[in-house]
């Protein structure tokens, strides 16, 4: 069983000074100035920057200039999810490979989580992954990371068997490179055999990172 932690790189950027420019003055500044500030899109780690010191138009600013840097990073990061079948006594033996490509100058942290289902026995045939650091990445710059994603509760090697995948989530995110904490939800192209998916018959297609 894979030991459970916090991405251990909101650790270090936590200890960073967030955007200027909102708040009062003195202590309570600094304090709120050290608010995390996350894109828009947020979900996973969570909060919109808000502070006694901090006002509506103070956190549309904050809220504006996060999704400018999620921008600015995400054009040059790309995900994808590969699912594979293979025929086996029963149905196919189904994985789940995911890639990221850090075509950005930086280095930078981030965490994936999801759910994949098969049918039949949607509650037992399924791919259930994220909070351990085994689903925690660092991709150096120019770097592409590959790995194969595990059942959180099977040890490596088990793959679920059945006739079709009922649905597939994720959300995946990294921690925007600079001051404060930016979390920046990924976007990923996700490739599975003809048929095989419910709801996308081709086998390909584009979805969202769930927030």
């Amino acid at each position: 069983m894979r030991l459970r932690t916090a991405p251990a790189v909101a650790s270090l950027v936590l200890s960073s000074a967030l955007f200027g420019g909102c708040g009062g003055d003195g202590d309570d500044a600094a304090r709120a100035d050290r608010e995390p500030t996350v894109a828009a899109s947020s979900g996973s780690p969570s909060g919109d920057g808000a502070s006694p010191k901090c006002d509506a138009v103070c956190r549309a600013e904050r809220k504006a200039r996060a999704a400018e840097r999620c921008a600015s990073l995400l054009s040059r990061v790309h995900l994808s999810y590969r699912i594979t079948a293979t025929p086996t006594d029963g149905g196919s033996a189904i994985g789940l490979w995911m890639t990221l490509e850090n075509r950005s100058p930086k280095s930078f942290g981030g965490s994936t989580t999801g759910l994949l289902k098969l049918d039949p026995n949607p509650r037992k045939n399924q791919i259930n992954w994220g909070g351990s650091s085994a689903d925690e990445f660092y991709p150096e710059p120019g770097t592409t990371t590959r790995r194969e994603v595990w059942h959180d509760r099977q040890p490596p090697g088990w793959h679920p068997v059945g006739n079709r995948v009922t649905s597939f989530d994720f959300d995946t995110y990294v921690y925007a490179p600079g001051p404060g904490i930016v979390v920046c939800h990924i976007p990923a192209t996700v490739i599975a055999p003809p048929r095989l998916v419910e709801g996308h018959p081709s086998g390909r297609w584009r979805q969202e990172s769930s927030s």
